[in-house]
């Protein structure tokens, strides 16, 4: 039987931070209202047509994530902290066959800074860099809804995302 070569702790953890032009509580209350998260969560180009969202400590979380081919994603997890204004801390676990994925932890930090709110995310616990890699995109995608849905421009969905 062969060993796994063991990863890079780095290769296992994704740091992504931006500055947004929104004020801290503004910034703060996109990541835990239910109803704005149903705005902007999700990888540009993907719609978001099912979501549930307990935003409390020990709240469950879930939604589907539709590509722009119409393909579903599930993802799901457990909301483990939430300090207004300056922290959530979630787990994230897609769901694939109808079986629960491996879980990483995703911590979301919000420091006021000059030019509005630096939000800083953390996601530790990642498989591999591939997998790190592949998060990386998607939170990109996910960080750009975030700036339009802040400036109040509409998030754009294809057809085939709508579909049920």
């Amino acid at each position: 039987m062969a060993l796994a070569a063991a990863q890079p702790e780095n290769d296992l953890v994704l740091e992504i931070t931006r500055i947004f032009k929104a004020p801290r509580d503004r910034v703060f209350a996109a990541w835990t209202t239910p109803e704005h998260l149903g705005s902007w969560w999700g990888p540009k180009g993907h719609g978001i047509p099912e979501h549930d969202f307990d935003v409390r400590e020990g709240g469950a979380w879930r939604a589907i994530l539709r590509s722009p081919k119409g393909t579903d994603h599930i993802v799901s997890g457990e909301f483990k902290e939430i300090s207004a204004p300056e922290r959530v801390v979630f787990s994230w676990g897609w769901t694939i066959d109808g079986v629960r994925s491996h879980e990483s932890i995703v911590t979301v930090q919000f420091d006021e800074v000059k030019a509005g709110t630096k939000v800083h995310l953390h996601q530790a616990s990642l498989t591999s860099k591939a997998d790190r890699d592949g998060h990386g995109l998607g939170w990109g995608g996910t960080f750009d809804n975030l700036d339009d849905f802040l400036v109040g421009k509409p998030r754009e969905v294809t057809e085939a995302e709508t579909l049920s």
